[in-house]
C-alpha cells in the first residue's frame, strides 16, 4: 500500500481504515497517517493510542492526532 500511497492516493479511503486493525504495525501506522478523520476511524486510533500491548511507535503516531477531529463529529 505505500506505493499506491505514494504514487496515487486517491480513492484509498477504504483500505486506509482497513489497515487500523491490520497485524502489520507499519499498515498500522499508514492507517493512522491517511484515514479519513471519521467517527469509526478516531474511535480506533484512541483504541491503538490506549492500547498497553500495542508498539510504543504506534501509540505514539496516535496519540499525535487529535481525538476528536473530522467532518462528522459534532
Amino acid at each position: 500500500m505505500p506505493t499506491c500511497t505514494a504514487i496515487d492516493p486517491t480513492g484509498l479511503d477504504e483500505a486506509y481504515i482497513e489497515s487500523l486493525w491490520d497485524c502489520e504495525k507499519r499498515a498500522r501506522l499508514l492507517g493512522i497517517a491517511m484515514a479519513p478523520q471519521l467517527t469509526q476511524t478516531t474511535e480506533r486510533i484512541a483504541v491503538l493510542r490506549d492500547d498497553p500491548m500495542e508498539t510504543s511507535e504506534v501509540r505514539a503516531a496516535a496519540a499525535r492526532l487529535p481525538a476528536t477531529a473530522g467532518p462528522d463529529l459534532p
